[in-house]
């Protein structure tokens, strides 16, 4: 009987224990201290684009000059270390701009960089500035790798333009 006893009790801390852990929910939110971009009060619509509205998931943000799509939540990718040979590509980044024409190769002059602001860490690596064609529209892709999970401010500038956001990476 007292074994029964023994093995009930460890169930119950080890329910108690599960109970308690992180829900995958609860580990997307940024904490109070990361301060995400989140909507602007006055909604952006870029020129071309469809506007956006309660019931979407994401909103415009920037200028028709730069600009680019964030969620509401304020996260944006989930973060994974990246093992020998698998490629270092945390997320895509589709940037807009009235100016930009991708037949002309002096348009993708977009430089992208950004810190993390919660603690130290290496820096952001960008990939090259490419294309992305959505008819009749084109944007500058780059794709980022970001080395660690954490808060970050992520800055673009294009032709003197400049954006700057604020995203959660949650470790997944």
């Amino acid at each position: 009987m007292a074994f029964l006893r023994v093995v009930l009790l460890i169930l119950a801390v080890a329910l108690a224990a599960m109970c308690r852990q992180i829900s995958p929910d609860q580990r997307h939110v940024a904490p109070p201290s990361c301060p995400v971009t989140l909507a602007p009060a006055v909604p952006f619509t870029p020129p071309g684009e469809r506007k956006m509205g309660p019931g979407d998931d994401s909103f415009w943000l920037g200028t028709e000059k730069l600009w680019l799509s964030l969620p509401k939540s304020g996260e944006v990718w989930g973060w994974a270390p990246r093992g020998p040979g698998h490629p270092n590509l945390t997320a895509k980044i589709f940037w807009g701009s009235v100016d930009f024409d991708y037949h002309r190769r002096e348009d993708y002059d977009l430089k992208v960089t950004g810190r993390r602001i919660d603690g130290d860490a290496p820096p952001l690596v960008v990939d090259k500035v490419t294309n992305a064609l959505f008819i009749p529209h084109a944007a500058m892709l780059t794709g980022v790798y970001v080395p660690t999970p954490g808060c970050w401010e992520i800055i673009g500038d294009y032709k003197g333009q400049e954006l700057r956001f604020v995203v959660w990476l949650y470790p997944v």
